[in-house]
């Protein structure tokens, strides 16, 4: 474990701090063994604490035709659940998860990200050896690369690439900057679709650990349309952050010293609250769901408390972030799909009427195995250990029936944006997941090839491209590309002739998109908005803090520029 110094100990709270930091401080197992980390936080009552309601941002100011948020990411304290300690935390306006920062289509956005409140060492351990750690990982920038530094990232969005909050575009307390940064206000122009999506830490080697300590918050770009839609709306449209966490017994947060190329936590939070519930009204509401956790694949579904009851609302899904489905979802035992499954970094959005079901309780429960899918068996031929994270949070019904004025989402004609055709395709592009055992620490590759190599991908302004996603490891790799919405045009296993269509949850613009083991995934890309140069990378934030990240450039061959 390394030192820690006396200054660091009085901002933790001295003794306390100490105990917290001794008894997190080393891994259970070394890279060299399993996968996952043997650690067992402090034994916690489920369901003791009500859900807490995100609120909305008000902006500090208008520039021009838009809005202006300032936001301060600070280190703070708060309490995840009655029985815990106080968690030492960072984040955005002194909360984790952040505040939910509104948007709305075609009004301009500019946020501004302050961290000169963070301290100069890191609340967790930083890992030397993952590449971006160091001057000399970054050719031709001379500055030092300071243990705590931030670059926020509108995850989704299409923006220049200057305001994109990329990897390299990090800037310290003290002011020093990465090698890409060039701008301080970060312009958003909010022209895409409407969506559902997260602001979070991008930051080179170190994502894993500032998104782990709490930097990351919603983010919701609304339209006109979502009026006549008659959906939910005030109190009964809610937004959930789903995000796993390990803690110590005095509150601290429990993440290795060394890197770990998976590492999932042992507790469930919501909106800040381990394992908590909601109490709701015998009607219709609406959830807009966020995975940004580190690396874990929530696999939801609802179970009735009811000793003598297996009914369950349906959730109706209705969007997977960008714009809405093609048709509506029906997630449940009778539905399109059993289980509703999000990746990390994955959002979806679902109704979930409780009309028919007054006193009771349901519990949301979770159904993917960690890593996902297989379990710590890395292994398809091998059965997987029951989910060791598997209940979520609860729902419970009140009595008094309600006036509900919103529609069935069945009975709603949902807005679909435009998509590409898959026919205008001038490019196929292959992009194989490896990952290489050999090396210690394990790290994964895409196409071979990580972060720092030279840019090898060159779509044309204006072009559509077919991506083909194939994934040659043991594991699901959530993969995400900055700037673009793409459309999921099939899945197949790797050798297989045919694609297959696309899961029904799949069918509209999406931004990340899972690829399981042994798998091909066909993607139509449309390279529409903005030429610069920009990441796609695997969402397990691990994985993408070690290697799992590839520069493309969108080139505009038309410019004078």
């Amino acid at each position: 474990m390394r030192p820690v110094s006396r200054r660091r100990l009085l901002q933790l709270g001295g003794a306390t701090g100490l105990a917290g930091l001794a008894s997190a401080g080393v891994a259970g197992r070394s890279n060299s063994d399993d996968l996952l980390q043997d650690h067992e936080g402090p034994d916690l009552e489920k369901y003791v604490q009500p859900l807490p309601i995100l609120d909305e941002r008000d902006p500090d100011d208008w520039v021009g035709i838009g809005q202006y948020h300032n936001l301060e990411i600070t280190e703070f304290t708060q309490q995840l659940h009655p029985d815990l300690p106080e968690t030492t935390l960072w984040g955005f306006d002194g909360q984790f998860p952040g505040p939910i920062i509104p948007g709305f289509r075609g009004l301009q956005l500019a946020v501004e990200v302050d961290n000169d409140g963070l301290p100069d060492e890191h609340l967790l351990s930083v890992d030397e050896r993952i590449a971006g750690t160091t001057t000399a990982n970054y050719p031709g920038h001379d500055d030092p690369v300071p243990e705590v530094r931030n670059s926020i990232h509108f995850h989704g969005l299409a923006v220049q690439a200057a305001s994109d909050g990329q990897a390299d575009m990090w800037v310290s307390p003290d002011g020093v900057t990465g090698p890409r940064r060039s701008r301080d206000v970060q312009v958003i122009p909010n022209q895409q679709p409407r969506l559902s999506t997260t602001y979070h830490d991008h930051t080179r080697a170190i994502s894993r650990l500032n998104n782990y300590a709490g930097v990351v918050g919603p983010y919701l770009v609304r339209d006109g349309s979502e009026r006549q839609l008659e959906l939910p709306t005030g109190e009964y449209d809610v937004t959930l952050v789903l995000a796993d966490r390990s803690f110590t017994d005095d509150g601290a947060l429990y993440y290795p010293d060394e890197f770990v190329p998976m590492f999932g936590g042992e507790k469930a939070t919501v909106n800040g609250a381990i394992w908590p519930y909601m109490e709701v009204e015998p009607r219709r509401y609406r959830f807009r769901i966020l995975n940004p956790s580190n690396g874990r694949t929530w696999g939801l579904r609802l179970r009735n408390e009811a000793d003598d009851s297996e009914e369950v609302p349906e959730m109706t899904q209705l969007s997977a972030g960008h714009g809405y489905l093609e048709d509506v979802v029906g997630v449940g035992p009778y539905g399109d799909l059993g289980t509703l499954l999000l990746s990390p970094f994955e959002r979806a959005e679902v109704v979930i009427d409780f009309a028919d079901f007054p006193g009771e309780t349901f519990t949301v429960t979770n159904h993917a195995l960690f890593p996902y899918p297989h379990g710590d068996h890395h292994n398809p031929n091998t059965s997987s250990p029951a989910p060791d994270l598997d209940e979520v949070m609860q729902f419970r019904v009140s009595r008094e029936r309600v006036d509900d004025p919103s529609r069935d989402p069945h009975e709603i004609e949902f807005p679909t944006p435009e998509r590409p055709d898959p026919a205008d395709a001038v490019e196929t592009r292959e992009i194989t997941m490896q990952m290489d055992m050999n090396e210690a620490p394990m790290f994964h590759t895409l196409n071979d090839r990580g972060p720092f190599d030279d840019v090898a991908i060159r779509p044309q302004l204006g072009s559509t491209e077919t991506w083909e996603l194939k994934n040659d490891t043991m594991q699901s790799h959530p993969i995400h590309l900055h700037l673009v919405r793409f459309w999921v045009e099939g899945r197949k296993d790797l050798g297989a002739d045919e694609f297959q269509d696309p899961r029904p949850n799949e069918r509209s613009g999406k931004d990340t998109v899972m690829v399981m083991p042994n798998q091909n995934v066909k993607l139509t890309v449309a390279f529409d908005d903005y030429a610069g140069t920009y990441p796609f990378h695997c969402h397990n934030l691990e994985h993408e803090d070690n290697a799992m990240m590839r520069p493309l450039e969108v080139v505009d061959e038309d410019s004078d520029e």
